[in-house]
């Protein structure tokens, strides 16, 4: 059976074998292709404009409509080459510091396990006494304990890390997808790590009395104030603050964006204390086939109260499914890609008409803001969910989704006049429509 010290040392040996040269060269590999790209789009920009003095009709411009939709692509790479190489760095700052701080922790354990020998070294040589040497084993090998828990503590922060960040790059698009260099972790390895930081939650909400308050009356509000818990809950779930609008969004890298969506997932909302009107709760969802691809989309809204009566906002989230497809469990995937849609919504008062707040995209990662899913809360237990009406508009990739968005969103009101939902093309250019929803 290895001793505390052999674990130690294999724990220590583990985090070693990490190469930070390895995480800057990928960095530095990202913007070097980076730059490539932005090359290529600047001489693909400089033949748009010779060829546009001379091509004129139909054809000509759908050809240079096409070289300006090259030369934006590129622009959204060079974002995510920009993006995945800030990951990387990330991850190498993260590595460094736990492989310091586990050699530290190594030294730590060395010079305990040295003095060990030595207790029973001068019990061997007629020093001291058993009940000595037998006392001494014992505290130092707690205090070996110590230093093997701790070991663990900063390995599960490191691995934290990997995960959040590993998101954030799996969720890239062409070069930058072979960049991530591993497989998708399975929803098992992400729960198992998340409860294996709940230790690491206890530990800060002990420190602090208020945090522990929080905690036991919902106040995510003050237990957001607190950084490192505000960190951990956005790494894992998503969420974050936006002052600007005094509401609560996710980002795209969160848990949710990977687990995608299961219809059963509206039955849980009452466990969570959410009192919600859903688009879909009687099994009638707005859905649509790509007749080019057979890839299959569903949009989904969400209105009303959050967090036991605490909080109050809304949702739009739009998922995908392969050709083909069709899961018993409603499951789709989080959109993503140039699947992926901008959203700008507002939550207000239907009687009145006051504006609560705006989600004008934000949580989305890129400066495009576009994301799978749109959502704002405020914490505030004096607004009446049953009062609250959505508007949005919602900008998709081109004019044909487009339209086959908006024919489905007017069948589903027609057929649910109950729900009040009007919906309207509003441009061409950016493809968009816009709706009300006044349940």
């Amino acid at each position: 059976m290895s001793s505390v010290f052999d674990k130690i040392r294999h724990l220590a040996d583990q985090v070693d074998k990490g190469s930070t040269d390895d995480l800057d060269a990928r960095a530095r590999a990202c913007r070097a292709t980076k730059e490539a790209v932005l090359d290529a789009k600047a001489l693909v920009e400089a033949v748009r404009v010779q060829l546009a003095e001379a091509w004129h009709g139909g054809a000509g411009e759908s050809a240079l409509a096409s070289l300006s939709d090259f030369a934006k692509n590129r622009d959204d790479q060079a974002h995510d080459l920009e993006e995945s190489a800030k990951s990387f760095e990330v991850v190498r700052d993260a590595l460094a510091k736990a492989q310091g701080d586990a050699r530290s922790r190594r030294a730590d354990a060395d010079a305990l396990e040295k003095k060990l020998d030595g207790a029973w070294d001068d019990l061997s040589h007629g020093k001291g006494n058993i009940v000595f040497a037998w006392a001494e084993d014992k505290a130092i090998k707690a205090r070996a304990l110590v230093v093997l828990a701790d070991l663990e503590r900063i390995v599960v922060g490191y691995d934290a890390v990997l995960l959040a960040e590993g998101l954030k790059l799996r969720n890239k698009t062409g070069q930058v997808w072979e960049l991530a260099g591993s497989e998708k972790r399975n929803p098992a390895e992400i729960a198992a790590i998340m409860l294996r930081e709940i230790p690491g939650f206890a530990e800060l909400v002990a420190k602090d009395p208020r945090l522990k308050t929080a905690l036991l009356t919902g106040n995510w509000e003050l237990l957001l104030r607190n950084r490192e818990i505000a960190q951990k809950i956005y790494d894992y779930l998503g969420f974050k603050y936006v002052a600007d609008g005094d509401y609560y969004t996710t980002g795209e890298h969160s848990v949710q964006s990977f687990l995608g969506w299961h219809d059963f997932y509206d039955k849980l909302e009452k466990l969570i204390g959410a009192n919600l009107d859903a688009t879909g709760e009687d099994g009638d969802n707005m859905e649509f086939t790509d007749p080019k691809s057979g890839k299959q989309y569903r949009l989904e809204l969400w209105k009303g109260g959050y967090g036991f009566g605490g909080a109050f906002g809304g949702e739009v989230g739009f998922y995908t499914r392969e050709p083909g497809s069709s899961d018993p469990s409603g499951y789709f995937h989080a959109a993503q890609g140039d699947d992926q849609i901008k959203v700008t919504q507002t939550i207000y008062d239907k009687a009145t008409g006051e504006v609560y707040f705006t989600n004008d995209g934000q949580g989305a990662d890129g400066s495009d803001k576009k994301h799978f899913w749109n959502l704002a809360i405020r914490t505030d237990p004096h607004v009446d969910p049953s009062q609250l009406a959505q508007r949005a508009t919602i900008e998709v990739r081109d004019t044909g989704m487009r339209d086959q968005l908006y024919q489905e969103m007017t069948r589903w009101a027609a057929a649910h006049p109950d729900q009040h939902l009007t919906v309207a093309k509003t441009t061409d250019t950016p493809p968009a429509l816009s709706y009300t929803w006044e349940k």
